[in-house]
């Protein structure tokens, strides 16, 4: 073998092995933020079902509710492997506009928000549970996530 062939098979054994240390890097990136995504999902299933549970009345018109009718209400997510994600509970009459005095249906909206490898994940971009102005990225109203919830429910009278 010649100088030029061991540089040249140096070079090509260099690049495919940076090559598989850089897929494996994106593999692990990949695999934190599915398991992020999985445990937020987790969390904003669980406090939907909560909500589920409570009074129609409650819900609609309840002085612990106020927040999540306006813009948004924060809820934690108690999991050591996401410091500082949130969820961001909505309530909003169906049909749009319905007063919230004679509502006969809501619909119940959760998200997540947290940071994956310093990014933060979800259009609530300060996990305070409120959909902020210039946060609404689509204008649709809702706070939207990789890991948000929705349900309806009716009155129960």
């Amino acid at each position: 073998m010649t100088l030029v062939e061991v540089m040249v098979g140096t070079a090509v054994l260099v690049t495919g092995g940076g090559a598989l240390l850089l897929g494996m890097h994106y593999a692990l990136v990949q695999s934190d933020y599915l398991n992020h995504t999985q445990i937020a999902l987790q969390a904003a299933q669980g406090e939907l079902e909560r909500l589920t549970g409570e009074a129609f009345g409650t819900l609609a018109t309840g002085a612990a509710y106020n927040g999540a009718r306006q813009s948004g209400q924060l809820a934690a997510i108690n999991n050591a492997e996401l410091p500082g994600a949130a969820l961001g509970i909505q309530i909003k009459t169906f049909p749009a506009g319905t007063p919230w005095t004679t509502a006969t249906l809501l619909d119940l909206h959760v998200a997540a928000c947290w940071t994956s490898r310093g990014r933060r994940i979800g259009e609530d971009q300060n996990c305070n549970g409120v959909l902020d102005v210039g946060e609404d990225a689509n204008g649709n109203g809702w706070i939207d996530s990789p890991a948000m919830v929705s349900t309806r429910v009716a009155t129960d009278g």
